[in-house]
């Protein structure tokens, strides 16, 4: 009771609880009418809100001070915030760490030292707990702050030398942190700053383990684990992401980082994409069945998983899989949810099967546009889906057998392959390109094509698939393609 006596004394002296109470308030006011229709979507502008409040524009002051107050209770309400509600129960426990700690700092301004100690004492079971370094030393600040102030010179040394301890890890905590964030903003960049950033990650990565080896705790670990994963992405080297993977689950079955912190889901993920990445498509499709049902479906990430699950099976010939898979995807009440950059995605795996199973008999001519189709805006930075697209329609033209339509785009994939086909780590799609054009200069002769194309082939088995730094998307293999190809021509010629 005598904590409750003095937190009930300092309240009294709170803000208006009017600017801290939820909107929905029992009233009708200008602020709720303004809060729902913003909320629904009635009011895009300023100048909409206060023709239909005000019947004046957005400059009356009337529309001005009522924009402010709600603002103001908007803000304050994002205090009580419900995180689970939110979609963002992760950050429950981080949030409380947060609100106590400014109730703990209140406390300790206050004089009110045993109440704020009690607060810290929670603080740091959680912290502990979840591995929040950084609210492990506010926390322990506020402690050694309290104990100064109470003349208590054993605990204020005792929690000085914890507080020393933390903040070395902390410390090397925060160069982690730093050295990811700067790697993060520049594979955002164009992909120039991937390539000049490239030569220097090695480095980084080594600098990024000792740091982890140093702090011990789980956001140093991230910054190693995350950075080391981009590396390994962009070179290719997708057997590497497979071991770091795997070894990054049972670090966290073990303790050595954190099981509570650590996205077990995310590290799925990429275990499943990486074997799809270095052609292991049976571990692939095994892992990917067995981690499937840990994805909420309908999730933006279930589809996402999806993706990588259909590409596996399409990879892998197992087309009974692809068409479960494609039905489950196409038919989710979500799907429409999802951007269209991933519906269009969609789109192309869709059109794909249809190209490539031999248990599809439907009448690709009863699709709308189904492989004419436009290239994706997304794709003006990386070649992204470029290359898939041209590939579908030539495929598209070619079981159609309109020879003009592919004399015609001759000249467009030649001129492709010319303008954005000339670095090394384009040459796969280089190589398939000229196979495709062979196929019209020979006539359409599949034993011809089949001869001359040997050197090209040969020398399209022997290059590896690029890293995500420049990687052009083979969402069926072309090893795969170049034979369905000499397959529709050998049945065109009989």
């Amino acid at each position: 009771m005598e904590e409750l006596s003095k937190i009930a004394k300092l309240v009294t002296n709170s803000v208006n609880l009017s600017l801290v109470l939820p909107i929905e308030n029992g009233r009708t006011s200008k602020e709720d009418a303004l809060y729902e229709g913003i909320k629904n979507g009635e009011y895009e502008s300023d100048e909409a809100a206060a023709q239909s409040l005000y019947s004046s524009s957005a400059n009356d002051v009337r529309y001005k001070m009522l924009k402010h107050r709600l603002k103001k209770k908007l803000l304050n309400n994002l205090l009580f915030l419900d995180y689970a509600k939110a979609g963002l129960k992760n950050y429950a426990k981080e949030q409380a760490c947060h609100t106590m700690l400014q109730q703990a700092y209140t406390l300790r301004i206050s004089y009110e030292f045993d109440v704020a100690l009690s607060l810290i004492n929670k603080i740091m079971a959680i912290a502990e707990k979840y591995d929040y370094t950084n609210h492990k030393v506010t926390a322990l600040e506020l402690a050694v702050a309290c104990y100064s102030e109470m003349g208590n010179s054993k605990l204020f040394n005792k929690t000085l030398a914890t507080l020393d301890d933390i903040m070395s890890k902390r410390n090397a905590e925060f160069k982690a942190l730093m050295i990811f964030q700067s790697v993060n903003v520049s594979l955002k960049n164009s992909i120039t700053a991937r390539k000049r950033l490239l030569p220097k990650l090695p480095k980084i990565i080594e600098d990024l383990n000792s740091l982890w080896r140093e702090a011990q705790t789980f956001v140093a670990f991230d910054a190693y684990y995350k950075t080391s994963i981009s590396y390994y992405e962009l070179t290719g080297s997708f057997d590497k992401i497979v071991e770091m993977t795997i070894n990054a689950e049972k670090w966290a079955a073990q303790g050595v980082i954190n099981p509570l912190r650590f996205k077990s889901n995310y590290n799925k993920f990429v275990l499943v994409y990486a074997h799809l990445r270095s052609k292991d498509y049976s571990n692939g499709l095994l892992y990917a069945e067995k981690f499937v049902t840990e994805f909420k479906e309908g999730a933006v990430n279930w589809f996402a998983y999806m993706e990588n699950y259909f590409l596996l099976a399409l990879h892998s010939n197992q087309f009974s899989i692809c068409s479960l898979l494609l039905h489950k995807v196409l038919s989710n009440s979500s799907f429409y949810r999802i951007s269209n950059i991933a519906k269009e995605r969609w789109s192309l795996y869709q059109a794909y099967y249809r190209i490539i199973s031999p248990h599809n008999s439907t009448d690709l001519n009863l699709h709308k546009n189904p492989y004419n189709l436009s290239l994706p805006e997304y794709s003006k930075d990386k070649l992204g889906f470029n290359v898939a697209i041209l590939i579908l329609q030539f495929i598209y033209f070619l079981q159609k057998e309109d020879s003009e339509a592919l004399l015609y785009r001759i000249e467009s994939l030649k001129k492709y392959i010319l303008t954005h086909l000339r670095d090394t780590f384009s040459l796969r799609s280089k190589l398939f390109l000229k196979l495709l054009i062979l196929t019209v200069t020979e006539d359409f002769d599949a034993d011809v094509c089949r001869s001359k194309g040997q050197k090209q082939y040969q020398k399209l088995i022997d290059t590896p698939t690029p890293g995500d730094a420049y990687a052009e998307i083979e969402i069926v293999p072309y090893e795969h393609l170049w034979k369905h190809i000499l397959f529709i021509l050998d049945n065109q010629a009989s």
